[in-house]
């Protein structure tokens, strides 16, 4: 892509509808979209003051802290501000391995309900199309009951549906089911 002219890493990171920041690890903002900006002033949680993340009380600077010094170059979920009004959802990880590196925050505020998308499961483990609309359900957290109602179907069909589907995905519970399809999810 040389000579386009293009910056596409910036571009793209500007233009995602994520809230993204890159973080030094004294809290300074090298680098947010102006999704993270708008979240951030939003969320009541953390502010930017003099182009650092400041935040709302010790307890939440407390939690920050920690995200920031258990982020490691593979991506570690911490929650700022649970127990108060308003709470962000990070995924946190070291762009690099020295103990310097700067971090980039994934940010997701937890008032918003989630966005996901999947896979095609059919193709990946073998579940059939009414299988598939079932697991979808249950990770967005829904129980058999509701999504039987959701769907017009019985609940027997639904745990049926439930039950064949952990067979051929090889989970026994919801927490094993969301653990074995995180790689084929979006969540926004």
């Amino acid at each position: 892509m040389e000579g386009d002219g293009g910056d596409w890493p910036a571009l793209w990171f500007s233009q995602d509808a994520a809230a993204r920041l890159v973080i030094a690890r004294d809290l300074t903002v090298l680098a947010a979209n102006s999704n993270a900006v708008a979240l951030v002033e939003l969320s009541g949680v953390v502010s930017l003051r003099d182009g650092s993340l400041a935040t709302r009380d010790r307890r939440a600077a407390a939690e920050l802290q920690a995200i920031v010094t258990d982020a490691q170059s593979t991506p570690r979920l911490g929650i700022l501000g649970a127990g108060g009004p308003a709470a962000l959802l990070i995924d946190a990880f070291a762009l690099g391995d020295e103990p310097e590196s700067p971090i980039a925050l994934l940010l997701r505020d937890l008032r918003v309900s989630a966005e996901i998308d999947c896979a095609d499961l059919e193709s990946v483990f073998s579940v059939t199309p009414g299988e598939h609309q079932v697991i979808i359900q249950l990770v967005k957290g829904y129980s058999s009951r509701e999504i039987a109602e959701q769907f017009g179907k019985s609940i027997l069909t639904v745990r049926t549906h439930v039950k064949r589907a952990y067979g051929k995905i090889g989970v026994k519970t919801r927490g094993q089911l969301f653990a074995k399809l995180l790689p084929y999810l979006s969540i926004r």
